[in-house]
């Protein structure tokens, strides 16, 4: 089902589609995201991905139309530009064509980066694909069709490895909320980013996450619960958080263990279970 969010926010982008797929030097635009998806609400902004055949100038990406409002061109390639219609935000992400190419090349290979883990996902979810060379796009799409297994062990031995978990104990008993809550982000971060790998969804950003109840429905090979219990590590006495927090990593290696028998779940617990002793005196 499309949100009414994400129905008119395609309505009011498309204009801009093709003027950006208009421009001299542009191989394909498509739209991504929530509103590409279709479950967009009223927060939600626009994400736009425009494939250059060859860098765009500076020129290029500030002459934008009369009714746009053009906030940020600055930056190193892949050229993130922000971009507002009336306030609705879109992030513009310009790149170039054989660049997409050489990072799927290496993704595929089974070495994952965030960056490129949160593009497959955009030609996942991508739709209203233009320009004059839309099957560019059609090729990516199918290359990240299906999720590789070797790209899973890979994305699940690097962040499935949750390093210090002692650490809650001392933050906890030094009472600093700030610091804990730091450690409660890294580490649901790093167990959810393998259960996405576990179920073959792409994912490389914590953003990834922002609606936990739609994550869980996505996510079959999940600990019981996942979206309740995510929010109670957060809203719970910090002991009790750090508690729930470390049942669902254990869980998430069970899961691992049964269904990705690649990965060696022995070290992976061995490291997260590694405990440090507080020290009182040396005597």
């Amino acid at each position: 089902m499309v949100t009414d969010a994400a129905r008119w926010r395609r309505q009011v982008v498309r204009p801009l589609l093709d003027w950006y797929a208009a421009l001299d030097g542009v191989d394909a635009v498509m739209l991504g995201g929530s509103t590409a998806r279709g479950d967009a609400d009223r927060w939600s902004d626009v994400e736009v991905g425009v494939f250059w055949e060859r860098p765009p100038t500076a020129a290029q990406r500030r002459a934008v139309p009369a009714e746009v409002r053009l906030l940020n061109v600055d930056g190193p390639p892949p050229w993130d530009d922000q971009v507002h219609i009336d306030g609705l935000m879109l992030e513009v992400a310009h790149t170039l064509s054989e660049s997409v190419d050489d990072a799927l090349n290496d993704l595929l290979a089974g070495r994952p980066d965030g960056a490129t883990l949160q593009l497959a996902q955009g030609f996942v979810d991508s739709t209203d694909v233009t320009g004059r060379r839309p099957e560019l796009v059609a090729r990516w799409q199918e290359r990240v069709a299906t999720y590789p297994r070797n790209l899973a062990i890979a994305v699940v031995q690097h962040d499935g490895n949750i390093e210090k978990f002692w650490r809650l104990q001392m933050l906890i008993e030094r009472e600093n909320p700030l610091l804990i809550s730091r450690e409660f982000v890294r580490i649901t971060g790093q167990f959810l980013t393998v259960l996405h790998a576990l179920n073959g969804r792409y994912c490389g950003h914590i953003l990834a996450f922002k609606r936990l109840d739609t994550m869980e429905r996505d996510l079959p090979l999940a600990p019981p619960s996942l979206a309740a219990r995510v929010r109670a590590v957060f809203t719970s006495p910090a002991p009790t958080g750090a508690q729930i927090l470390h049942d669902l990593v254990e869980e998430t290696y069970d899961l691992v263990e049964r269904h990705l028998p690649e990965v060696d779940v022995d070290h992976l617990r061995a490291t997260f279970r590694n405990d440090r002793k507080p020290l009182d005196s040396l005597d």
